[in-house]
């Protein structure tokens, strides 16, 4: 009896052991972040400020009110600068580099349609 009791109790911790190595192990994923342009029909981000990790990708999506861009100032690689017309439409932009990154949509930008990005 006492024998089995030991062979579950190293049978129960190798199953720990073995999903503590998985889960320590696999690939990390990159977090995703979502920015909606228009949000409840009112000329803004939201949210308008964002904290990411480097790597780190964040859909845009068009809400309402379009049309609709998302230009990151000094970043045309980042930019998505076509106006988006649709509502639900979206996109992905990965920001691999740290820094903050301040971001407008050029139609709305006088309504304070603004934002900034920090990727740490």
């Amino acid at each position: 009896m006492q024998i089995s009791n030991i062979m579950e109790t190293f049978i129960q911790t190798l199953w720990i052991m073995l999903i503590s190595a998985a889960v320590l192990f696999m690939p990390r994923m990159a977090y995703a972040a979502e920015i909606q342009m228009g949000s409840n029909g009112n000329l803004v981000f939201d949210p308008a400020e964002l904290t990411i990790a480097a790597g780190d990708t964040v859909t845009i999506i068009n809400g309402d009110l379009p049309p609709h861009n998302f230009v990151v100032a000094d970043h045309p690689e980042l930019s998505h600068s076509d106006l988006s017309f649709v509502g639900g439409e979206s996109f992905d932009v990965t920001f691999t580099e740290a820094g903050d990154y301040e971001f407008q949509c050029e139609p709305h930008s006088g309504a304070g349609m603004k934002g900034v990005i920090h990727v740490s």
